[in-house]
């Protein structure tokens, strides 16, 4: 599978701030200190060798995750990140109509849905979307979205095909190339995860999820459904301050990832859904603290800690 990130902020879109940038650029040039900088070679070193903290930005786009496999195309919640992955598609075939994609949403709340009303293939006639959800009403629900008084151009503008398809939770789906097997997760209102199976990989997707029980019993569905996945994206949207000052908000921590994933020998970890408060520095702390979680719970089965980002692609 070949994943890409288009957004990994949860709850609003937070764009960089004119003073992080700012900032940015100060940490950058205090570095630079004693440097020849009219060299074209140390410039592009010294640039390469600065932290991501200080040379990029985890970017502030809402949750949105493309994922292929052959030439099958899905599409994982419908964030901001949706309207930019729609630019990217309109330039690879999408805007000649002809094409097609899917789509598992993980639930309604406006920071995974708020992209599609942006989302320019939907408008081209040729194209065929399918939305296969648990949620028997979603077209609704995204219609509601597009309703006049909230939106001014409706769901039935869209010229594309759109079609929507009841998948039942805790069960197997064949999806194309994929196997798809959602579960409920803890958070307010009805959200569900997503194992994803391709035949060779394995992607969960497990967004929007609270775990206030750590006990073997209350945790082992969730390990079995991460059980020896190639990727996990993993709320991690809290520190462990926050999330035990904020009970029933239905987010988790990079650490409780970190847990599952020794116990479930994930191979790698993605940290996702970042608060719109979170700096790049305390993003990336939250990496720092899961990864020494792992050296302080051993175990002969590796897991790789990663912080997703808006524009980060993998191969799983």
């Amino acid at each position: 599978m070949e994943i890409k990130f288009w957004g990994t902020r949860g709850s609003i879109p937070a764009p960089i701030t004119s003073e992080a940038i700012q900032q940015k650029i100060l940490q950058a040039l205090e570095g630079a200190a004693g440097l020849d900088l009219s060299d074209e070679t140390v410039l592009k070193r010294y640039l390469e060798r600065l932290p991501f903290t200080i040379q990029r930005t985890a970017g502030g786009n809402t949750l949105c995750v493309e994922v292929r496999s052959g030439d099958q195309l899905l599409i994982l919640d419908a964030g901001s990140g949706l309207r930019v992955l729609g630019i990217d598609l309109m330039r690879r075939g999408f805007a000649r109509g002809g094409q097609q994609a899917d789509f598992l949403i993980s639930h309604t709340h406006w920071d995974h849905i708020q992209g599609f009303p942006f989302f320019q293939p939907a408008f081209v006639p040729g194209n065929k979307f399918t939305f296969y959800t648990p949620f028997a009403d979603l077209s609704d629900r995204l219609a509601h979205q597009q309703d006049a008084v909230y939106f001014p151009i409706p769901m039935s503008y869209m010229s594309a095909s759109l079609e929507f398809q009841e998948i039942k939770e805790n069960k197997w789906h064949q999806i194309g190339r994929f196997r798809v097997y959602p579960i409920r997760t803890s958070h307010p209102g009805v959200t569900y995860a997503y194992r994803i199976e391709d035949g060779q990989t394995c992607l969960v997707y497990a967004t929007d999820s609270e775990y206030k029980r750590v006990d073997q019993e209350s945790t082992q569905r969730y390990i079995e459904f991460f059980q020896e996945a190639d990727l996990l994206i993993f709320d991690a949207q809290y520190s462990l301050t926050e999330v035990l000052d904020k009970p029933d908000w239905g987010h988790s921590t990079s650490m409780m990832g970190a847990e599952f994933s020794r116990r479930a020998r994930v191979k790698r970890l993605a940290l996702f859904h970042h608060d719109p408060t979170s700096s790049d520095e305390k993003i990336w702390s939250a990496k720092e603290q899961a990864d020494a979680y792992l050296m302080s719970h051993p175990s002969q089965y590796a897991c790789e800690v990663l912080v997703a980002y808006d524009g980060l692609s993998l191969e799983i």
